[in-house]
């Protein structure tokens, strides 16, 4: 089988090459962002070694037409990924996410034979705040008002101020985005969908939950937050959590993911689905921190700041009912787990300096998307 991949020397992407079969001839189209892979100006030799490897933006993939043909299977990582910077950067994030994906259908068409299948790497930030409950039906459309985060509200609550009840983000739920970033990867989602209806391809978008694990990028400050956290610890830093530190997040293990890409890939009969894929559990801020702490051996010297992010969720869970129901059982790495082969990998990288990360801070700042409450 042949397989493109956009992206695929990125975080995922390293991971996906690795799991495709050792038959596989893959094509890798990357810019090698230096956002997202530091100082590095060629492919890593483990990805040369593997797969054809061209540096070019996906808006210039048309150039390439003739590398990609024969494609059974397109992998579409390629992506714009910080939710707080696309806030400032719209521009940014509308071209590389929905124009790129918008040049990759392009090309798709003039392909003489189509790929069977395409796989969008898409985000649960398509989901906004998500699905809540006052116990009795399910509300959509709930969004946390400036005001009360200003006034350090952090919950979701109804117009009578009672705290509604988070629900596990479910593929059939509505979808709101909070952020640009989140309303590139629906656009995204809904381009590949009419494109692939059109065109009798089987198209798999899935929902990833927050990601974290070895070959992740540290020195990018607006993703990756388990990096930020344990750089923080393992240097002795201070670190700020937002909010009250009790933000809950869904990470899944990086390797769990590239199974998860791989396993569509290779799927035999049609998915045509949109899969969510997370570890089904979700912890707090506070909660990472301390388990952090713990694994690498050092305090946690952590402040909870009451400052927030606009455009941040307050909760996010996975339902992984629906993979479960197509693609057979999810036992994903537990939290700890994850966290232990990150810190073996992590403690072989170059640390980051400490004002790399308040650099983002400030710029978030000045653009008014970081606040603090009043009072």
């Amino acid at each position: 089988m042949k397989f493109l991949i956009t992206g695929g020397a990125g975080f995922i992407g390293k991971w996906v090459v690795e799991k495709l079969p050792s038959d596989a001839e893959i094509v890798i189209v990357d810019s090698l962002d230096a956002q997202v892979h530091g100082s590095s100006i060629d492919f890593e030799p483990e990805l040369k070694s593997r797969a054809k490897c061209i540096k070019a933006d996906i808006q210039n993939i048309e150039l390439y037409t003739d590398l990609i043909e024969g494609t059974d299977v397109v992998i579409h990582l390629a992506s714009q990924t910080g939710t707080g910077q696309s806030m400032y950067e719209m521009s940014r994030y509308i071209q590389q996410n929905v124009n790129g994906t918008a040049k990759l259908l392009e090309l798709v068409s003039k392909l003489k034979r189509k790929p069977h299948r395409m796989i969008l790497s898409s985000s649960r930030a398509v989901y906004g705040d998500g699905a809540y409950t006052d116990g009795q039906k399910i509300l959509y459309s709930c969004k946390r008002r400036l005001e009360d985060l200003q006034n350090g509200v952090w919950e979701v609550c109804n117009d009578q101020n009672n705290i509604l009840k988070s629900l596990p983000m479910h593929e059939d739920h509505l979808t709101n985005p909070t952020s640009v970033y989140g309303l590139t990867k629906l656009w995204q989602e809904q381009l590949m969908q009419n494109y692939c209806e059109s065109q009798s391809i089987d198209l798999v978008s899935l929902r990833f939950q927050n990601v974290y694990g070895p070959k992740q990028e540290l020195s990018n400050p607006y993703t990756g937050i388990i990096g930020i956290f344990t750089n923080a610890i393992a240097q002795g830093n201070s670190l700020e959590l937002f909010e009250d530190g009790l933000v809950t997040r869904d990470f899944v293990f990086v390797g769990d993911v590239a199974d998860a890409v791989v396993e569509c890939a290779l799927y035999q009969a049609p998915l045509s689905s949109t899969i969510n894929v997370g570890m089904g559990q979700a912890v707090t801020l506070i909660d990472v921190v301390e388990t952090i702490s713990e694994i690498v051996g050092k305090p946690a010297n952590y402040t909870i700041s009451g400052r927030f992010r606009v455009g941040d969720v307050r909760h996010a869970i996975a339902d992984m009912s629906h993979y479960e129901a197509l693609l057979g059982s999810w036992s994903p790495t537990s939290l700890k787990d994850g966290l232990v082969q990150y810190l073996e990998w992590y403690l072989d990288q170059k640390p980051v300096s400490h004002e790399t990360l308040q650099a983002s801070f400030q710029e978030m700042e000045r653009t008014g998307l970081l606040l603090s409450k009043q009072g």
